[in-house]
Order: structure tokens, then C-alpha cells, then sequence
């Protein structure tokens, strides 16, 4: 360790550690745009051989190191090191003992701005020295600036307009003459435009050095430093589209093509996010690529309290948003999930539940799965638990409807087994059917009631002769498929209605038949609420969809049922998105049936308590039918509430895994990209529409880990560190900082806790405005404010400029912005 002044200020630093380090460390700011706190050195970075931008390749020239350090890096970092005859480059001077730097002086500041001047020749920059710039839209332009020469959409949150705001633009900067460079917009998930580019190679380092990928190289061509990929595309590249050099790009270079405004996280990982209980999806799957499958399990573990059922049964989402399916096909999320738990599955390891007893105990109805998510995460909070299911078994409708053929009932028992181990009662046989029968446990010692009936009943509509022979109601249909009673279906099944459950119950019929099975709903085909990889799978097995059919009347002879009277649904909602069917009478078709089965939706109970002191609901019943994961995330959200009830803090996140950090090395992969998915193991529909085999098999290890190995690993980018700004102006909201602003007219802007702007105000006396706000904000911890006659207009600016950037107006704004927009 070595000691410096930085500033006349003595610190104590590692010796070798450059200047730039020492004082970013120190929150000293010394501008720079090539820099990178994740990055080696610029100089640290070999030349390619060639590179491509486009169709045009860039052979690397020789050239003399002295000239190479010349031009490499954006020459912003200068300082004055005492004993120096000049100005050097911090991100290439170490600290040495006794070493003193400033980091500002006006020969400095003037140094900066020449090397910005020279940034900005080759870059668009009309917009950073526009009056009109805070808040503008970008798309038409008051001043008519030709586009070409305009900044590019990522304006108002861009990294080279607040440095170059910092340093100052000269007023004698050329006007940026377009160059023409390529704009490629062709490929997946991002554009690369080259007019943009400043060659500061972030992109380069981080994907070569990094990141080990090697796709993008930098090569001294024709005078100059130039930056592209190392084949003709990013595909020829090897590039697999983690999105690091996106991340660091200072500029609008490298964009994404998909952006939304808010949480970048929700967008840049969106299988965390579409998931209801938010299961780290890039986290399981990386420890599966490192063939760590009790990891991976144990991690699903934390969010999932049935894992082996949604392993099997879950409808997967997402994978619909997967950003592997922009470059080929989405990763096999499910699969993945199901073969970590069939390889590496255990019992939660009992070191893992909390040990200290709360003695509070909760009765919980209904052992589905919102019940057992409930049970489970109220257990690890010390809770005890016991549990009261009307049926013989617990599981709710994964073990009493959902078919064979999808979940088989070891599995389910797997999961039930765990959750038992935790020390929760499960009684089963505990029907209790009345609203009272349920508010009765509270008179027998327990603290809290959860109701988590589900909805076990099929919704029955008024249609003619319902009550023939062979028509069967569907969710009742599925319970006594399952307890193994016999149907005689005859050889013509007709199915109404169009959900899963409707699928499930056609799949079902068709096992049983072995006949014809017709599915008629009111939806249209893209209305159909069954998801589109359910229905792909009952017309591979032969099973008829026919959408846009009501049913009119059930027909029959001598009590049996023989056909069925449809009618045309022209519309199944009103203009106001009400359930109100519209049909074409002149358009009717009878269809021969032996059996009629209607699945056309679930009711609950009929007496169930309302929410009170005490109560709480959980599940279907709190929001209509649920898929088994929406309602495992219901489960866990009334076990938050219910110990906040406790007086605890609802925090229901579990620690049971490990939680190293991940690498940031990838290493290079030739052919990355395209690359199929695995094909999941699949019986054929040949031969799995004749019984209740498994449609779905599981990965073995080495097809999971091949297939893990195509997940893009979304999440390692926010992980990158982010760059050094500058100092930002925020003021501490105390009285003494608001009683040096002057009473003057102008704007303030309030901001919470983490700098997010919460108040954004015009007025005639900022400071008068300010006293008023310290007076009533609780929540308010920074302020800004800015002297401008013309406040009312600059209010809109700023107010505009803060929708451009989180989608949405302050949340602590007055009334009179909704006036405003």
C-alpha cells in the first residue's frame, strides 16, 4: 500500500492501482468514456486481425506503439501529477508512493473539451447544445436539424451527453458531417449502428476479456482505431447475445431493440418476471449447465413448494418470453426444472427450518396448492400449521382431476411428502361445508384461519335435456376418471367448452373411447383460453377443435343422449368486455354424440366466510380460476399477510441454496446460434391416445445440460457495475439547505430516498415552495432546484423528460399535472 494526495487530500491505495481507480474509489470524479469499472485497461487490449462492420472488413495495420497510446481511449481522464511536465492520462498512470494529483484546473477543463470536440466530430451531437433538449421527443425537431445529424433515442439517458454536459462543448466543435457507416438491424436483440460509435472498445473488452466470447475485436485501420465483429455477422461471430457489451456501450452504438421504460430488470430477465412466483429461471439453469442439479433443485425450492407438480403440469409462460426465442428457439425452462428435480431432488435438509417457534398456529382449508404454499411458507416463519382437506388425499385438483397422463399421483406425493417433513398436520377427510363449520376453528386455540377451498365444482348452464343419460359435467368427469371409476362413453364423444380443463377432459375421453371426440366453445380460435401448446397436443391425438359454437339444445331418445344442436357465437363479449354470447340462429348444426361432457368453467362452495379479523382467503376463490403456479403465488401472498397479522415482518424469502456469485467468463462457442432446443422425450400420439402413459418424458443429465448450455444468461448483465457519472446537484431536503435558495421563480424537484423523483413544481418563489413541502413531506430525502423566469414552461420540460424516462408522471406530483397533460 502507498500513500497519495489526491486534491490536497491524503489517501491510501494499492500500489499499481492507476489514478482513475484511486479516485473513483474516493467518489473523486474525473471524467471518462472509455473507462470501465469492470473493464481491464484500454491499453491491456490486443488488436484483431480484422473485424467487420456489415459486409465491410477492416484488415489491422501495423502501426507504432507510441502512435497506438496516442490515439487509444477518449483522453477525457487527464490530470496534473506534481513533478509532471504535462498533463497525463489517469486510466494509464499507477499511484506511487507520495504521488500528488489534481484532477481540476482550467488547463484541464480546456484539455477535455478539446478531446470532446474531437469525439464529437465524428459523432451526431446537435441535440446536446439544443435550448430545446430537456424533455424533447426526438422525433420532430423545432429547429430543423436534418435526423442524420440529430443524437439518437437513447438522448435523455445517455451516458456521452451527461459527460459531455460536464465538460462543456466547445462553440468551435464542427457540425457532424454523416459518414454513412452501417446500421445493422437485422439480427436478434440488438442494433448496432456505427455513426454512434466513439471506438472507446468497452464493447470489445467486455466481450473478449470478460466475458471470453470473443466476438467483437478492434484493429487499427487507415490512421484510426476501429471497432466491429470478428465475422460478418454476430451469429458468424459467436456472439451469444448476453447483452454485456449493450450494457456498457456509453453511447447509442449498441441499443437494445426492445426497451421499456421502469424496471429494466422485468424486461431484461423476463422468465423471472413472467414467472407468478418469480423463480430465478437463469440461476437454476446455470448450476444444470455445471451439472449442479441438487443445486439447481434446491434453488427452485425457494419459490416453489410443489416443484416436482409444476415440473410437470406447469403452462410455462415463461418461455413465451424468453430472448433466446428472438435468435432461435426458447429455452426449455419446464423441462429443465423437471429434470433438476427428478436428478437432484431432496428432502428440504432440516437445518433449513426455522427453529424457534413463533406459537402462533393457523388453520388452513383446503390442502390444494395455495393451502400447501401457505402452510409451507407460514411453517419457516415458525408457525405451526394444521390443515383440514375434505377429500382422502391432499393436493387439491393436481391429485384429484389433473389426468394421469400429465401428473402422475408419485410425483404429487413427492412434493406433499416434503412438505409434511416441515412438521405441518395435514387431516384429511375433514370436510367442513359451511362458512360456520370453517369459522369454528377459531374457537378451538387457533390465531388465524386461511380458506383455500379452491373451486371444485363445474359451472352448469341451462341447456335442454341436460340431465339425459351420458352427459357428465367436466371437473366431475376428471375426479371420477381418476378414483378409477368405468365409462361407457360410446364411440362419438362431444365435448363444450374451450379452457385446459376442457382439453384435459377431451384427452381424457378420447383414452377412454377410443372413438371420435369433437371440442366445441364459444371462443374463436386465438380466444380459446386453453393455452395454444395444450391444444396443439389434443389435435395431434386426433382430437376435433371446432371454435365459435354454442351449444342450443342436447337431444336424445328413451333418456340417452344422441346428439347435440349448435349454433353459430358470432361474438362471446360486448362492446365493454362483459361475457355476453352473440349468436346467428340461421346458422345450426346437429352433431351425433353417445356422450356429452360440458366444461365450461368451475364454481366455488357455496358458503364460504368473507375476509375479517382473522380470516383470510387464498386461491381460486380470491380471483377466479387459477393455473396450480398463480395460485402457489396467491398461497404465498396470504402467508406474508397473514404473519404480518402476527406482528412479523411478511417476509417469506427463503435462503436455502447457495448463493455464489456467478462467473462473468462464458468462454467462446463456436456455433452458438441458431441452435434448436433439446427435443423433450415425448411418447408418440399414436401411442399415448390409447392409455394414461406420461405424454412428457425427462431430459437425462446430458440432455439437460445441453440444453441449459443455450440459455443466454440474461440476468449476469445486471450485474455489470455501473460507470462513474457526474456529480449529480441533489441537495439533502433540511432546513438549512433550503434556506440558502433564494426566492426567486423557478422550478424544484422533490426526490425519495433513492433519488427517484416524487415532486416536480413551478413556482413564483422556490423557496417559499420548498418551506410549504419541508413542512408536510415525509418521505421526501433530496431536492433540486433551478432559477428560471419562464417556470411554467420549464415545469413541462422537466415533468416530460421524467415520463421519457420512467414511463409515468411523479408519483408525489400536485393534482394540477393531471391538468398539465
Amino acid at each position: 500500500m502507498v500513500k497519495i494526495t489526491i486534491n490536497g487530500n491524503w489517501y491510501e491505495f494499492e500500489e499499481g492501482c492507476t489514478v482513475l481507480c484511486a479516485a473513483a474509489a474516493n467518489e473523486i470524479y474525473i471524467p471518462s468514456l472509455c473507462h470501465h469499472p469492470n473493464l481491464p485497461p484500454f491499453a491491456d487490449l490486443p488488436l484483431a486481425s480484422r473485424v467487420f462492420r456489415g459486409d465491410r472488413c477492416y484488415e489491422n495495420q501495423p502501426v507504432a506503439e507510441d502512435e497506438l497510446r496516442r490515439i487509444e481511449g477518449c483522453g477525457l481522464c487527464v490530470v496534473h501529477v506534481q513533478g509532471l511536465p504535462e498533463p497525463v492520462r489517469a486510466c494509464q498512470t499507477p499511484v506511487s508512493a507520495g504521488m500528488s494529483a489534481q484532477t481540476d484546473s482550467r488547463v484541464l477543463q480546456e484539455l477535455r473539451r478539446s478531446s470532446l470536440m474531437n469525439i464529437l466530430a465524428t459523432h451526431p451531437h446537435a441535440c446536446l447544445t439544443c435550448a430545446q433538449r430537456e424533455g424533447c421527443s426526438l422525433e420532430d425537431c423545432s429547429t430543423n436539424v436534418p435526423k442524420e445529424e440529430r443524437c439518437c433515442l437513447q438522448f435523455h439517458n445517455c451516458e456521452l451527453r451527461k459527460v459531455a454536459e460536464h465538460v462543456g462543448v466547445k462553440e468551435e466543435t464542427p457540425r457532424y458531417r454523416p459518414a454513412g457507416m452501417p446500421l445493422l438491424d437485422s439480427e436478434p436483440l440488438f442494433t448496432r449502428d456505427f455513426n454512434l460509435c466513439i471506438n472507446c472498445a468497452r464493447c470489445v473488452r467486455i466481450c473478449n476479456q470478460v466475458r471470453g466470447v470473443e466476438a467483437l475485436g478492434i484493429v487499427y485501420n487507415d490512421g484510426r482505431l476501429v471497432v466491429g465483429s470478428v465475422g460478418h455477422t454476430l451469429i458468424d461471430s459467436a456472439c451469444k447475445f448476453c447483452g454485456a457489451c449493450v450494457e456498457v456501450c456509453p453511447t447509442g452504438c449498441l441499443m437494445d431493440k426492445e426497451t421499456h421504460v421502469g424496471d429494466r430488470e422485468q424486461w431484461l430477465i423476463p422468465c423471472i418476471h413472467t414467472c407468478p412466483v418469480g423463480i430465478d429461471v437463469p440461476g437454476y439453469i446455470r448450476r444444470i449447465t455445471c451439472g449442479d442439479f441438487k443445486g439447481a433443485a434446491t434453488l427452485v425450492r425457494e419459490k416453489l413448494p410443489l416443484p416436482n407438480v409444476l415440473g410437470h403440469i406447469c403452462f410455462h409462460l415463461c418461455e413465451c418470453q424468453c430472448r433466446r426465442s428472438e435468435v432461435d428457439d426458447a429455452i426449455a425452462i419446464c423441462a429443465l426444472k423437471r429434470a433438476a428435480l427428478a436428478t437432484g431432488d431432496s428432502v428440504l435438509p432440516k437445518e433449513t427450518i426455522k427453529t424457534m417457534e413463533s406459537g402462533k398456529k393457523v388453520a388452513v382449508v383446503g390442502a390444494g396448492p395455495a393451502g400447501l404454499a401457505a402452510a409451507y411458507y407460514l411453517r419457516f416463519k415458525g408457525h405451526a400449521v394444521t390443515m383440514f382437506e375434505a377429500a382422502d388425499v391432499p393436493g387439491g385438483m393436481p391429485a384429484l382431476s389433473v389426468p394421469e397422463y400429465r401428473l402422475p399421483q408419485a410425483v404429487l406425493q413427492r412434493d406433499v411428502t416434503a412438505i409434511r417433513s416441515l412438521g405441518i398436520d395435514i387431516k384429511t377427510g375433514c370436510r367442513l361445508a359451511t362458512a360456520e363449520a370453517m369459522l369454528g376453528l377459531l374457537d378451538q386455540g387457533f390465531d388465524a384461519l386461511l380458506i383455500a377451498v379452491g373451486l371444485p365444482n363445474s359451472a352448469r348452464i341451462a341447456i335442454e335435456r341436460n340431465n339425459l343419460d351420458h352427459v357428465y359435467w367436466g371437473l366431475e368427469f376428471l375426479r371420477e376418471v381418476k378414483a378409477r371409476r368405468s365409462f361407457n362413453l360410446g364411440r362419438k364423444v362431444v365435448i363444450v367448452g374451450g379452457g385446459n380443463v376442457a382439453i384435459d377432459v377431451a384427452m381424457t375421453a378420447l383414452r377412454l373411447s377410443g372413438g371420435s371426440v369433437r371440442l366445441f366453445c364459444l371462443e374463436s380460435r386465438e380466444e380459446m383460453p386453453a393455452y395454444g401448446h395444450e391444444i396443439a397436443k389434443a389435435e395431434a391425438e386426433g382430437i376435433e377443435i371446432n371454435p365459435s359454437w354454442g351449444p342450443a339444445a342436447i337431444l336424445g331418445e328413451q333418456g340417452n343422449v344422441s346428439s347435440v344442436e349448435f349454433r353459430r357465437c358470432l361474438a362471446v363479449f360486448d362492446d365493454q368486455g362483459n361475457f355476453a354470447p352473440a349468436f346467428d340462429d340461421q346458422q345450426r348444426m346437429t352433431v351425433e354424440a353417445d356422450a356429452v361432457i360440458l366444461a365450461i368453467g368451475q364454481t366455488p362452495p357455496e358458503s364460504i366466510p368473507t375476509e375479517q379479523e382473522g380470516v383470510f382467503l387464498a386461491g381460486d376463490i380470491t380471483g377466479g380460476q387459477m393455473s396450480v403456479v398463480h395460485a402457489i403465488a396467491s398461497g404465498r401472498a396470504s402467508a406474508e399477510r397473514i404473519d404480518r397479522y402476527f406482528g412479523g415482518d411478511g417476509d417469506m424469502s427463503l435462503h436455502i441454496s447457495d448463493r455464489t456469485p456467478p462467473s462473468a467468463w462464458l468462454d467462446r462457442e463456436e456455433r452458438f446460434a441458431p441452435r434448436s432446443r433439446v427435443p423433450v422425450p415425448c411418447a408418440s400420439p399414436e401411442e399415448r391416445r390409447t392409455d394414461f402413459r406420461q405424454i412428457e418424458g425427462t431430459y437425462s443429465c446430458e440432455q439437460a445440460m445441453a440444453e441449459a448450455k443455450r440459455c443466454l444468461q440474461c440476468d449476469l448483465r445486471l450485474l455489470i457495475t455501473q460507470p462513474a457519472l457526474p456529480p449529480e446537484r441533489w441537495l439533502e431536503f433540511t432546513q438549512s439547505n433550503v434556506d440558502e435558495v433564494p426566492a426567486v421563480e423557478g422550478i424544484f424537484i422533490l426526490a425519495d430516498a433513492n433519488k427517484k423523483p416524487i415532486t416536480i413544481k413551478g413556482t413564483a418563489d422556490i423557496r417559499a415552495g420548498l418551506l410549504e413541502k419541508l413542512e408536510l413531506s415525509t418521505e421526501v430525502r433530496f431536492f433540486l432546484w433551478e432559477e428560471d423566469p419562464m417556470y411554467t414552461k420549464r415545469e413541462s420540460e422537466v415533468i416530460q423528460q421524467h415520463l421519457t424516462q420512467y414511463g409515468e408522471l411523479p408519483s408525489g406530483g400536485d393534482d394540477e399535472l393531471d391538468d398539465l397533460f
